[in-house]
């Protein structure tokens, strides 16, 4: 077996049975599926799972609820085989998902991650978009000309935007050590653990085949502008703390991208205007100041 598909649930029960029907419909057998259960109430995850009596496919629970972060970063240890994709437990893959990605690693040995292309879904299945997918898709050009990124360019990259779908993302399982910071940003946590890898030798490998269902949902307003403030202050110090580890390293350029970090400030600036239209000039003037402040 090749690839271990490690599945943080908690979500309306219907997501994840598309979810494993993707996982055996691949072309490829050589792969693994857990789904790890942070106690979503009732069992039909469970009585799904042994119904199909599919000796690939395990179900295990948490002994407590350790919340979205918490149960990632559980599952990001869990991996058994060569190599590890941590899904969310509401995407889905095509069916030539693990054929792409373990040939993108016979292509590329110094690889220690794969990207592939992805499909982006709404609730209902259907294709959709969003601004952030189109800033995402605006600041990933560049990297999405190459095959391989090395480790100075990819992290340059993500220091300008997030362009990261990282439930698509499969890593060798060997280097998922090195991850430190998983646990430390939630609203940033793919991207630590991206970075932090990355800095321990390799590259990312870049296909953009899509074979990825990514699951858009649409966002409730209110509880996006009540975590405003709390992410940007995270991602802040997230950033700080890049730039410095990035500069030790000797990655200079990606050092600078980290401490500006324009993308992010300009999505604080976004969300200004937003709550400037709400009429929360409290908020406005916080973003702002935010928005204006390079990480240090």
């Amino acid at each position: 077996m090749s690839v271990h598909f490690v599945v943080p649930y908690y979500v309306d029960p219907k997501y994840l049975f598309e979810l494993i029907e993707s996982v055996r419909k691949q072309t490829r057998d050589d792969w693994k599926l857990t789904i790890v259960d942070d106690q979503y109430p009732g069992t039909a995850a469970r009585d799904y799972i042994a119904e199909l009596d599919d000796p690939r496919i395990e179900w295990v629970q948490n002994e407590q609820n350790l919340g979205t972060t918490g149960n990632t970063t559980k599952c990001l240890t869990m991996g058994k085989l060569k190599y590890l994709t941590v899904m969310g437990a509401d995407d889905a893959l095509e069916p030539n998902y693990v054929e792409v990605v373990v040939n993108a690693f016979e292509r590329h040995p110094d690889a220690i991650m794969v990207h592939p292309g992805v499909n982006l879904v709404d609730g209902d299945g259907n294709p959709t978009d969003s601004l952030a997918d189109r800033i995402k898709r605006l600041v990933s050009r560049s990297a999405w000309r190459h095959d391989e990124l090395d480790g100075p360019t990819a992290a340059r990259s993500l220091m300008r935007g997030n362009w990261l779908y990282c439930p698509a993302m499969c890593y060798r399982t060997d280097v998922v050590p090195r991850a430190q910071q998983v646990g430390q940003y939630a609203s940033i946590a793919d991207l630590a653990w991206t970075i932090d890898m990355l800095l321990g030798g390799g590259t990312m490998a870049m296909d953009k085949t899509p074979v990825f269902r990514y699951r858009r949902h649409q966002a409730n307003h209110s509880s996006q502008h009540a975590k405003t403030l709390a992410r940007f202050d995270e991602e802040q110090r997230y950033y700080a703390a890049a730039a410095r580890k990035l500069r030790e390293t000797g990655w200079t350029r990606a050092a600078r991208a980290a401490r500006l970090h324009l993308t992010t400030r300009l999505h604080a600036l976004r969300s200004a205007l937003g709550a400037l239209g709400g009429r929360d000039v409290k908020l406005a003037l916080s973003l702002v100041g935010r928005a204006l402040r390079p990480a240090r």
